[in-house]
């Protein structure tokens, strides 16, 4: 168990799961829990699952672009890959 007397440096990776708010029509989100339900899973896995499948399949079919990265995320990650560089 951690007792808080000895702190850790912990690194977050860049690929790691992020949280969205999402906001549906009461009837949306009622079939959503239900068919959730009937899966046996939680209501956010069964939505988060269907947002990755729909977008998937824009990819496969062309109708989504990956947006170019804007110039500050850009130079965070330079900022952070030179400091990363130096403490080694």
């Amino acid at each position: 168990m951690y007792d808080g007397g000895e702190r850790q440096n912990i690194q977050i990776e860049p690929n790691v799961s992020k949280r969205v708010n999402l906001t549906l029509p009461d009837v949306i989100y009622e079939d959503l829990e239900a068919w959730a339900e009937y899966q046996g899973r939680p209501t956010a896995n069964l939505a988060a699952y269907l947002v990755e499948s729909a977008i998937r399949e824009a990819k496969e079919k062309g109708e989504f672009r990956i947006l170019e990265k804007s110039n500050k995320e850009t130079q965070n990650e330079t900022s952070s890959s030179s400091k990363d560089k130096k403490d080694k």
